[in-house]
């Protein structure tokens, strides 16, 4: 079982990092890999392009610690288990965002870092244009 996070700094109050984290259904919005999002109570079933379907769970949307945690049920690669959440917290005038992961296999983890550095910075990116 892997542990491991990203974390990126963004000029913009918790609250406006919090207003898009944590519209978990509209998460293609600003991660690149997934293409499309649909909620279904709290599942969340994704596209992630020519790579295929995600079913995940939305374990928690939590407005006051402006945290949400979800596991993912059903994907195209062979994930045994994962839990996963972002943190959305105060940070030098400014948001930290941290998405921490535990996987199984631990060989999962080369794949999800670099979509996860890509989600952070396109998210980076969009809210302080």
């Amino acid at each position: 079982m892997a542990v491991f996070q990203e974390s990126i700094h963004i000029d913009r109050s918790p609250a406006e990092v919090w207003e898009v984290i944590g519209d978990v259904g509209n998460i293609n919005v600003w991660l690149p890999f997934i293409t499309e999002a649909e909620m279904d109570g709290d599942y969340r079933n994704c596209q992630a392009g020519s790579n295929g379907g995600l079913r995940e769970r939305i374990l928690s949307v939590d407005d006051t610690t402006m945290r949400t945690e979800y596991t993912i049920l059903e994907a195209p690669m062979p994930i045994e288990f994962i839990h996963a959440g972002i943190q959305v917290s105060q940070d030098n005038g400014g948001s930290c965002v941290v998405w921490d992961t535990t996987v199984t296999p631990d060989e999962l983890v080369e794949m999800f870092v670099p979509i996860y550095q890509e989600g952070l910075a396109n998210l980076k990116s969009q809210l302080e244009a």
